[in-house]
């Protein structure tokens, strides 16, 4: 009867409950630590509520908080007719910027499951021709690049004076903004900046189930007196 309940809930409501999910919900359900009467009166969304307030209530420099999302304003310059003596337009302030710091986010992406597949030392990948023999570089991925290759390098010839033995890699980062949709009607929207890391393989950052897109900023978006200005705009200034 568990096994059909289970099952039914997989195959009823939303979609987007794959097998593997499915599969991992069950093996949590017979960990050890799990009690079934710790869930009287389980509510998903208010347990949300209880680890953000949670997750506020810590200190900045807990590792727990450190890649959360702060607030910030941003003061930008916009072009005018009005007539400047310093030419770089007029100041605007911008609330609403929401942001991570990439510090943290590369140290906690670095820590999941996931980057035990991370390519941490670039290479070269050669291929010869059987005819002439005439070798040839093949690039497929950020990591095989002479330029990652180079930086590489680069590296590994710097000092270490802060007596540090651990290994020195480089984490390749990659960006990607575009316009979101938040529902299916109406015009509700938001601009997020995405993270891609090239250390990850492109045919694993493709998977839409692989978790390799890490959002670090919402840019916001205003409305002027006779347009509505987007981040789109800003992000080109």
């Amino acid at each position: 009867m568990s096994i059909w309940k289970l099952m039914t809930w997989m195959l009823t409501g939303s979609g987007q409950k794959s097998e593997a999910e499915i599969t991992c919900l069950a093996e949590t359900l017979q960990s050890d630590d799990f009690d079934h009467h710790d869930l009287q009166g389980f509510n998903a969304h208010t347990e949300m509520r209880h680890f953000d307030d949670l997750e506020s209530s810590l200190d900045e420099r807990d590792p727990f908080r450190q890649d959360g999302w702060k607030e910030s304003s941003v003061n930008i310059l916009i072009p005018t007719r009005e007539q400047n003596p310093s030419g770089n337009g007029q100041q605007f302030t911008i609330e609403g910027l929401f942001h991570r710091s990439l510090t943290d986010v590369i140290r906690a992406v670095f820590a999941e499951q996931a980057a035990k597949w991370f390519h941490l030392t670039p290479f070269k990948r050669i291929w010869r021709s059987a005819v002439s023999g005439k070798a040839q570089c093949l690039y497929d991925e950020l990591y095989t690049s002479d330029a990652w290759n180079s930086a590489h390098d680069a590296l590994q010839k710097q000092r270490r004076d802060n007596g540090c033995d651990l290994e020195w890699v480089i984490a390749g980062l990659m960006f990607w903004s575009d316009a979101t949709h938040l529902a299916q009607f109406g015009s509700a929207s938001a601009w997020p900046i995405y993270l891609f890391f090239g250390n990850q393989s492109k045919y694993l950052r493709a998977c839409p189930s692989s978790g390799a897109c890490h959002p670090v900023a919402f840019i916001p978006t205003v409305s002027c007196p006779h347009s509505t200005v987007t981040g789109r705009g800003f992000n080109g200034l």
